[in-house]
């Protein structure tokens, strides 16, 4: 195997984390701080329907909101927040995902409470260690209770849905996918032709990879549907995912350190062995910025789409809580909103960024809103009934570790 970043630098920093924060969590019992913070500030449990001219009054006051976020759109996000509130002063951090919640937790651990808004990935992380152990409050305004499905509110407010996908070269194959099942990736004439970002240093590969591991039916099937024979499972592999994964591992992966660079891999025209690659979706975007030629495969088995979602939430003691509040719904996109809106062009200025929001730097194929409200961006509208894989929030509670030193042990022999 070869990368374009030593595998061994990777693995450091995520693998020590995740295990140090398991590590570190306790049951978390009655706080009378905590508890009064929430009441001061009328969050958790004293979330009142919202008096926004209120809010932004007092936000005004606080002056500037500290954003925490593990994608580089936050910049973007700052700048369009301040257009619609030049008073307040947003100070964004682009982390990436497993480096906003170590800041995050690193911080707080030491008795600083920095972050107003954490916005990232990681649903182990973020849902079984950082809620219940109090370094997050997850905040939903009140008039996207009926509007966001339950089960993206709580117990996290999702920000977006998101994909890792896999893109191939559509100017080489001319529209027709080279591959047709998932499983090809690990034979001989995709050897070194696979590129994608470390599971150890991304957290959202991480949960891709969870994704096939939970699914390890419908990957088993695919297998018989491709090889005509049952799956024989490798020694010491438990299941057709991690039989996947070992196999994929042994075809010499190509590693890449982001995800714009993996779009610049498969989708540069004239090329003739491009690698297939595994970045976010929302990256077919440089297709027409860069004139790549880069497609999904949507027809694979058993997917070519590997969903999670991206979270937002409060974080713990928030030095700028009226702030924090406005810059979450903010994200969220306005309250008149609505399916039948007609939404044009630049989306990030005039009236489209008034509807918009925060969702405006976000409207494009590969990041969709959890909000059953919001009309689908341009091309989006194979989203709703696209084949993908997604891995439950308890699967990866249970399961991350697990895939995670799996990857470490195999990638090092």
């Amino acid at each position: 195997m070869h990368s374009h970043r030593s595998v061994r630098r990777i693995l450091g920093s995520a693998a020590i984390f995740i295990l140090a924060a398991v590590a570190a969590a306790q049951a978390a019992g009655p706080d009378p701080k905590w508890d009064a913070w929430l009441k001061a500030n009328e969050f958790g449990p004293y979330q009142k329907d919202e008096n926004w001219a209120e809010i932004k009054a007092k936000a005004e006051k606080e002056g500037e909101v500290v954003v925490y976020s593990s994608t580089p759109t936050v910049t973007a996000l700052a700048e369009d927040f301040m257009k619609l509130h030049p008073t307040i002063k947003v100070k964004a951090f682009h982390l990436g995902s497993e480096k906003t919640i170590e800041k995050a937790s690193r911080e707080q651990q030491a008795g600083i409470f920095a972050a107003d808004v954490v916005n990232t990935g990681g649903t182990e992380q973020m849902i079984f260690d950082m809620l219940p152990n109090r370094r997050l409050v997850n905040y939903v305004p009140r008039y996207l209770v009926g509007s966001v499905p339950e089960q993206h509110r709580e117990p996290l407010l999702a920000h977006v849905m998101e994909a890792y996908v896999l893109f191939y070269n559509a100017d080489l194959y001319k529209g027709q996918a080279p591959i047709k099942n998932i499983w090809e990736l690990t034979e001989p004439q995709w050897k070194g032709r696979f590129a994608m970002k470390s599971p150890l240093g991304s957290l959202t590969t991480l949960s891709a990879f969870a994704a096939i591991v939970e699914n390890e039916a419908a990957m088993a099937k695919a297998y018989e549907a491709h090889a005509g024979k049952k799956l024989v499972l490798s020694k010491g592999i438990e299941s057709a995912g991690y039989e996947f994964l070992h196999r994929l591992i042994g075809n010499d992966i190509v590693f890449y350190d982001n995800g714009s660079k993996l779009a610049t891999a498969s989708g540069m025209r004239g090329q003739q062995k491009p690698p297939i690659t595994l970045p976010s979706m929302h990256y077919l975007g440089q297709n027409a910025t860069n004139n790549y030629a880069n497609a999904i495969p949507v027809d694979l088995d058993p997917s070519a789409i590997f969903a999670y979602p991206t979270y937002v939430a409060v974080g713990a003691y928030a030095p700028h809580p009226n702030a924090a509040k406005l810059f979450v719904a903010f994200m969220m996109g306005s309250k008149d909103l609505t399916a039948a809106t007609e939404l044009k062009p630049p989306y990030r200025s005039g009236r489209s960024l008034e509807l918009l929001q925060g969702m405006a730097s976000f409207y494009q194929v590969g990041t969709f809103s959890p909000r059953t409200d919001m009309p689908m961006p341009p091309g989006g509208e194979m989203w709703p009934t696209a084949r993908r894989l997604e891995a439950t929030p308890e699967f990866q509670r249970d399961n991350i570790a697990k895939i995670n030193d799996f990857w470490i042990v195999e990638t090092s022999r």
